[in-house]
């Protein structure tokens, strides 16, 4: 029940934002966020995997923590579990949310109660991600977060949220379309395999590799439609800059620390078990791609006079040495991009709350004014 206590707390926490005054908005949400927090420090410290020994950078040495039969007849179950790189992650969510939650002490002025809600239902999408082991529940949460970052960032945003919020949310949302197919097609040909539908990505990831190497070609293409995009991957990142830099403080921390990691987790996660064939034959050219993306972003932040702009391109650029990582096929790579993407995280999340906290001071973002 530990991990379903996880995501229950900070939907109770906006339950109770919801059912308070404006007032208390900020202090229910500093507490709800802090319980979490405390209750994902008690699940680490529980979990049995963090000896050297037995330190995994691949999907399989996990904790299966419940099983909740919803369509037992087509193998749908809610599945929860973590293994120690979704533990680090869920881990990098939770620690940075009571920093959210102070981050906008101030700066939210108008309808606080609904930003700290969506900011609660934030946190609980995020964690559901990393802790889901079956794929309609990934991908549930997976979509499910687009709504309050579109929220936050359409209500709460600079002048162009408008814009923003729906390049945002159009984006990611039609390129999870092709994400969802090519699960579907993985799981079907699973049961007509087998004589069992299954949805757990366990079994989904083990007997994908058996498949031939163009499906696995058409497989990688549709999952990186959805993963891509999230990451986000050169020529697919032109959303990122403008939403960072129309989002609230609290927001710009959520895309570039946890947000962006959940592409990359998609990755780790489906794309190098399930599409090992295809991983080596276009993993080259994939690369190409975050080549380009590292360099080109760079020399975007260089003659970059915006500095939320600035810290935005060069996500696009940090993400892009993540990616090479997980390409790298070894356990140096894969290990690297791991600690990339915690880097990044604890890193460019300090960096917008920093930023945020010179923009409420000064009400500039021009790097001539404020440099």
């Amino acid at each position: 029940m530990s991990l379903w206590i996880l995501l229950l707390l900070p939907l109770v926490t906006a339950a109770v934002i919801g059912l308070g005054g404006e007032r208390r908005a900020r202090s229910i949400a500093l507490v709800g966020s802090f319980a979490t927090l405390a209750w994902a420090v008690f699940i680490a410290m529980q979990f049995p995997h963090w000896s050297a020994e037995q330190w995994l950078y691949w999907p399989g040495l996990e904790q299966v923590e419940d099983q909740f039969p919803v369509l037992p007849g087509i193998g749908l179950r809610l599945i929860l579990g973590v293994d120690s790189v979704s533990l680090l992650l869920v881990l990098l969510n939770v620690i940075l949310m009571p920093a959210c939650v102070l981050g906008s002490w101030t700066a939210i002025k108008e309808r606080r109660r609904e930003f700290y809600i969506w900011l609660m239902v934030l946190s609980t999408c995020v964690s559901g991600v990393f802790v889901a082991r079956d794929v309609i529940s990934f991908y549930t949460f997976f979509e499910a977060s687009l709504v309050p970052g579109f929220f936050m960032l359409a209500i709460y945003g600079g002048p162009d949220r408008r814009h923003a919020s729906f390049k945002f949310f159009i984006y990611t949302f039609v390129g999870s379309l092709f994400m969802l197919l090519a699960l579907a097609y993985v799981a079907w040909q699973h049961a007509e395999a087998t004589g069992i539908w299954s949805f757990a990505i366990s079994d989904l990831t083990t007997f994908a590799p058996t498949l031939s190497a163009s499906e696995q070609g058409w497989i990688l293409l549709a999952l990186l439609a959805g993963l891509a995009v999230k990451v986000p991957l050169f020529p697919l990142h032109t959303w990122l800059p403008l939403a960072h830099n129309q989002a609230p403080t609290a927001g710009s921390v959520n895309f570039a620390a946890v947000i962006l990691k959940l592409g990359l987790y998609g990755l780790y996660v489906f794309v190098l078990p399930m599409t090992p064939l295809a991983v080596v034959e276009w993993g080259s050219t994939i690369g190409v791609f975050a080549v380009i993306g590292i360099i080109y972003a760079a020399l975007i932040c260089w003659v970059q006079t915006d500095v939320k702009k600035l810290i935005a391109y060069s996500s696009v650029s940090h993400m892009g040495f993540a990616v090479l990582g997980l390409l790298a096929l070894n356990p140096i790579g894969l290990q690297g991009s791991v600690f990339y993407m915690l880097s990044h995280g604890f890193a460019t999340g300090g960096l917008f709350l920093c930023i945020g906290m010179m923009y409420e001071r000064y009400h500039s973002k021009d790097l001539s004014e404020i440099g």
